[in-house]
């Protein structure tokens, strides 16, 4: 147990994707309406988590549960929930690529006041679907992070309330100022989610929390980039996302995951994951699933199987020996996975005392 009690954060990864991160047709089917977030936003608030996160998603991976096909956009949900939640830390995810910084300037700062100063940005660097958009600038990849680097130092300097001249590589501001200011000093948090060395860079120089792999026995990947900030004099928060397949023991864990797996939506996993595939996709989806599973039966998320205990224990590791600040949760079904969160997880956090 640890000596000290601490505040390891809890955030919940809303469901703005249809069927959330599942690529399956035996796990929980539903659209992402405004009425099921805000459902899961104020049940998170009342059993203490602390922040919320919603991703920018615009298309889908289609297959027979027509994968995230259906969404709803980030910063209009964050907008609706500051005014219905009270203390939650609200995080939208925008893509620079797509706005322009003064745009987002205005609207993160419009937000900050809507929630009274608890709005997070999360910047979304790169995905297929904006070369499908026709937004994706050729070899874009190549100097992504010196784009959204130079994307922020516009944003970060018109939060100042100043007027601007700005000459840069890829913008131009010519005595523009805007207000008001964010109510959040210097700033409202700045997020970013990486696990390469050019996105720790960006991370330990520009922003405020990174999410990151919890695969910190390997690469330490959380101390390292503490560590980086530190050499730039500057501190940073580390978290990372978990797809959560919580049973009342591991072996209950398991026989979730297996009815899941029983439904494996194979086409739409081909289509997350090798979606420049020319043969039968139904077949490519099933080699994936062998290959990586659990992982490639979710879109890209770590998957944390077991009972209460074993739930704990992950956690309570990721805070003592990842020096991870928080983790942000993937539920199957949302509403029932925070519940039994709170009744079977939560209480075995306290007494470990991750959770003053």
């Amino acid at each position: 147990m640890i000596q000290q009690p601490m505040h390891f954060r809890l955030g919940v990864f809303m469901p703005v994707g249809n069927n959330g991160w599942l690529l399956s047709k035996t796990a929980p089917q539903y659209l992402p309406t405004y009425q099921l977030n805000k459902d899961v936003a104020l049940l998170a608030e009342r059993i203490g988590f602390d922040y919320i996160f919603s991703m920018a998603k615009w298309t889908g991976y289609g297959g027979e549960t027509q994968f995230w096909e259906n969404s709803i956009e980030s910063l209009t949900l964050m907008s609706a929930l500051a005014e219905a939640t009270t203390r939650l830390r609200l995080v939208a995810s925008i893509a620079p690529i797509l706005i322009h910084p003064t745009i987002v300037a205005k609207m993160a700062a419009t937000l900050d006041d809507i929630s009274g100063g608890r709005i997070g940005l999360n910047l979304v660097s790169s995905d297929h679907e904006y070369t499908r958009m026709g937004l994706y600038p050729e070899d874009f990849e190549s100097f992504r992070h010196q784009y959204i680097d130079e994307w922020l130092r516009v944003v970060k300097r018109l939060w100042s309330g100043d007027t601007v001249n700005f000459d840069g590589e890829y913008f131009t501001l010519s005595g523009y100022a805007q207000q008001p200011r964010p109510l959040q000093e210097p700033n409202p948090p700045i997020v970013y989610a990486t696990n390469s060395p050019g996105g720790f860079q960006f991370v330990a120089e520009a922003c405020d929390e990174a999410f990151i792999s919890s695969d910190y026995k390997r690469e330490m990947n959380s101390k390292r980039l503490k560590e980086m900030a530190a050499e730039r004099g500057r501190t940073i928060k580390t978290q990372s996302a978990l797809l959560l397949v919580l049973g009342e023991t591991d072996a209950d864990a398991q026989r979730i995951l297996q009815h899941i797996r029983e439904g494996a939506d194979y086409e739409a996993i081909t289509n997350v994951y090798d979606r420049a595939y020319a043969g039968d996709r139904r077949v490519r989806g099933q080699e994936l699933l062998e290959k990586g599973f659990p992982r490639t039966l979710g879109y890209q998320m770590q998957f944390l199987v077991g009972g209460p205990e074993r739930v704990a224990t992950f956690i309570e590791d990721m805070a003592v020996n990842g020096d991870f600040d928080g983790v942000l949760l993937v539920f199957p079904d949302f509403v029932e996975g925070l519940k039994r969160f709170d009744d079977l997880v939560m209480p075995l956090l306290e007494q470990r005392g991750l959770r003053a």
